[in-house]
């Protein structure tokens, strides 16, 4: 007995190591891109890799020296036939209407910006968000729906920043998964979605009533959308279905894609439309806002216990030895590079780092 207690005992002293250094290396990931891609109707197979592909051009086109993996990840969504395909769409849409009509998220906030430091309020906002994830059982239920919400999970559990890419009838998944998500979703060191927002979305030709839906309504700072006026799909779903998202983007006529509605010809490899999705996908990038980042580093300090940055944000998290967690804003990576070499980090956070950066107290 005494020698299976000791065995124990030396496996969990492994593990906790392990286990911290795991976290570690999670928490320095938040400055890394992930992109995943849904597609939209009509789309096989072949198609759908191209616009993987066309995306991956698209970001090493404008972000050429950002962490981005061009690697794009991707769910398909199947193309049925013509008919199926047209009622998928319409229960789709009826779905997404049924979620907008509950959208009284703004008074629920109240329109106060500290609502989310809250937890109370977290806790209230997942409570709306999984009431409204009762709109879209049908989507979430599906098989593309859960496949995709697998490869979104797994990205978020590498602690990298997500964005979604939905095109067409992708932006209904689109909206269900980043509802759900935001409801429930818990990183690998504890923390939630709903207070650490990491999980954006761009629509491109959306027929979606509110982009990113409840969820997006909370959240709108990484959400983001472009539909061109001339889009004829989404003309005759808007007029046809009705309730659509506005257009919003003034496009000329395209004579490679009469439509004005294909991923690549009509969004992509347009300047003007590709310059505003690149526009909104930077912003995106920017708002998503990292859980403490104190796990990443351990202090050499008798005042400090563990230190951590993001260098997309210019947060500089700091967790002192007497568990009190402070985020440090707008510090440059000079700042944090001195910190990380100083013979003495105490000293070094004294002179050039307290009282020089504007700072909140995160736990």
């Amino acid at each position: 007995m005494r020698i299976t207690k000791l065995l124990i005992a030396c496996g969990l002293l492994i593990l906790l190591p392990t286990s911290a250094l795991a976290l570690a290396v999670c928490e320095r990931n938040v400055d890394t891109v992930e992109i995943h891609h849904i597609n939209g109707m009509f789309t096989d197979n072949s198609a759908f890799n191209n616009n993987k592909l066309a995306i991956e051009e698209f970001l090493s086109t404008y972000f050429t020296g950002w962490d981005f993996d061009f690697d794009v990840s991707g769910t398909y969504n199947l193309s049925e036939p013509v008919f199926e395909q047209i009622l998928q769409v319409a229960r789709h849409k009826l779905q997404d209407a049924n979620a907008a009509t509950r959208l009284a998220i703004k008074q629920f906030l109240n329109d106060d910006p500290e609502y989310l430091n809250d937890p109370d309020g977290i806790a209230a906002v997942q409570d709306f968000l999984t009431d409204i994830n009762a709109a879209y059982t049908g989507i979430l239920a599906e098989d593309d729906a859960r496949k995709a919400k697998a490869s979104l999970v797994s990205l978020l559990d590498s602690c990298a920043r997500v964005v979604l890419i939905t095109h067409s009838q992708g932006n209904f998944y689109g909206n269900a998964l980043f509802n759900d998500l935001y409801a429930g979703y818990v990183f690998p060191n504890g923390y939630s979605l709903a207070q650490y927002p990491m999980l954006g979305t761009i629509q491109i030709a959306s027929p979606v009533y509110t982009p990113g839906g409840a969820a997006g309504t909370v959240y709108p700072e990484v959400v983001g959308h472009v539909t061109n006026n001339n889009d004829i799909v989404m003309t005759m779903i808007r007029y046809v279905l009705g309730g659509s998202v506005e257009a919003n983007y003034n496009a000329s006529y395209n004579s490679q894609d009469f439509t004005g509605h294909a991923l690549e010809l009509s969004y992509l490899k347009q300047p003007g439309q590709a310059e505003e999705i690149a526009g909104n996908l930077a912003r995106i990038v920017f708002n998503l806002t990292p859980f403490p980042l104190h796990g990443q580093n351990a202090a050499d300090s008798s005042a400090m216990q563990g230190y951590g940055y993001s260098g997309i944000n210019r947060y500089l998290d700091i967790q002192f030895t007497s568990g009190a967690v402070y985020r440090y804003s707008e510090v440059p990576a000079m700042a944090f590079d001195g910190l990380h070499g100083a013979s003495s980090q105490g000293s070094y956070f004294n002179e050039v780092v307290r009282n020089v950066y504007p700072f909140k107290k995160l736990e």
